[in-house]
Order: C-alpha cells, then structure tokens, then sequence
C-alpha cells in the first residue's frame, strides 16, 4: 500500500499514542531505516505489540512495510502534472453533462429530507461549497469527510435521503465502504467523479462526470477540483431557479 493513500484514508483510526508515533517516524525522515519496531517502542516507552497495531490500522503488514512504503515515498518525491488547459476542463466538462441527469439530481436535492456529503481530502471543498448553498436555501444537508463518521451517517440515512459521494478517481475505499452501506438501506445515490470506470460511479443511482486534471506531488493528490466546482454551481443555480419559479407560481396576482 503506498505510505501517502495509506495515512490519509486511516489515520482518523488512531488513538494520540499511535498519531505521535506516525509523527516521529515521518520526522524522521530516511533515518527510519536504522529504527526498529523495538526502537520505536521504547522511545514511546510502549510495547512491540503497538507498533505492529499502528502498522495494522494503516493498513500494513507490519512495521517492515509501513517503514518501505515511507522509504518508497522518499525516493520519488516526484511532481507529476497532466497538461490539460483550465479551459479545456471547463469545455470538456460541459459536453459530458447530461441535462436530464442533472434535472434528475436538482429533483433528487428538492424531495430529499436531508442531503450528505461524502468525500475526502480536496474533494471536500466543492461540496462544503455546495452544502452551505443548499443549507441557505433551507435543505438540511452535512459535508462528511472522516471514515468512522461517514460510515455511522452511511447506517442512519434511509430512503427519503440523498447521498452525494465525491471523488476524483472514484476509488477511495472509505467512500466506496459507506456509499455501499447507503446503498444497501434504500438512499438515493449521486456520485461525482473523474472521467473513469470506477467502482464508486457504479453505486450511483445518478452518476456525473467531470474532466479532472491528475496533478501529485510525493503521492499526494493535488488534482484540481475546478471542475467539480463547476458542475456543483451549475446544480445549485438549477435548483435556486427551480425555487424561483415555484416562489413566482405561488406568489398573488
């Protein structure tokens, strides 16, 4: 498992003593080839044992290849960026839209008793974008970005709810993890995703995509989000028009 996806999808699993620990090894840069498990235990004054849990809830074997997969990480601290104009995103992404399925999720977002947000890292930004919106215009509605909150919201959602699930590759396991649970419990699903077959997009009741731009550096992904951004504002505005006439309908003569 690479060291960067790793701590961002399990580190809200770890008590202060496992997070110190997380802290020393990557302040310590490539000098971790001379620690030990033992070493680190008793710098921490701990037992072995806590450190092969800490590599267990990271998602590692053990401490061996939690050490590796860091070193790995060290080793490339490569940039990587996708030449991909800002423009031709906006473009590109226009095309994809499908205007019945984006009917479709201002509907969705009307009839829902209450609307989540599931999504991590950058992609939480054009949805807290989206919420605080939506939350304006007085639809009850969260951003949820932590993997132990997003899987009890996953439990307490039912079917007169709205699931919005947000990733750029579609395959972080967390959503995908609480987005099934939904799924399972009748919630109406919408994900927003890079242009990809993914396993999150195949959850979806309405499924939208984006033209995303892979932008890394040392593993973290610092794609942009202009595009869900985009995609986001053309659903409020939607809805806020919707609002509009029916306030026009009702409103005397």
């Amino acid at each position: 498992m690479k060291f960067y996806e790793a701590v961002t999808e399990n580190a809200s699993r770890l008590n202060s003593l496992e997070e110190a620990m997380l802290h020393y090894i990557i302040a310590c840069g490539k000098d971790i080839t001379q620690v030990t498990a033992k070493d680190l235990a008793a710098h921490f004054y701990a037992t072995p044992n806590t450190i092969t849990r800490l590599a267990h809830k990271l998602g590692f074997t053990g401490f061996s290849e939690l050490k590796t997969s860091y070193l790995v990480l060290l080793e490339r601290r490569n940039f990587v960026i996708e030449e991909t104009s800002l423009d031709t995103m906006i473009v590109r992404t226009r095309e994809l839209l499908n205007d019945h399925l984006l009917d479709e999720t201002v509907d969705a977002i009307d009839q829902a008793s209450q609307i989540a947000f599931f999504a991590s890292g950058l992609s939480v930004l054009p949805c807290t974008d989206l919420s605080r919106k939506l939350e304006a215009l007085g639809k009850q509605t969260e951003v949820f970005n932590e993997r132990h909150v997003m899987m009890h919201m996953a439990k307490s959602l039912n079917s007169t709810d709205v699931l919005f699930a947000v990733s750029v590759s579609g395959q972080t396991k967390v959503s995908i993890d609480s987005t099934s649970i939904a799924k399972s419990r009748g919630v109406k699903i919408i994900t927003l995703t890079g242009l990809s077959k993914n396993p999150l997009a195949e959850l979806a009741d309405i499924a939208l995509y984006a033209v995303d731009k892979n932008i890394t550096y040392d593993e973290m992904d610092l794609s942009s989000r202009l595009t869900f951004f985009y995609i986001m504002e053309i659903i409020f505005e939607r809805y806020f028009s919707l609002l509009s006439s029916r306030s026009n309908k009702d409103a005397p003569s």
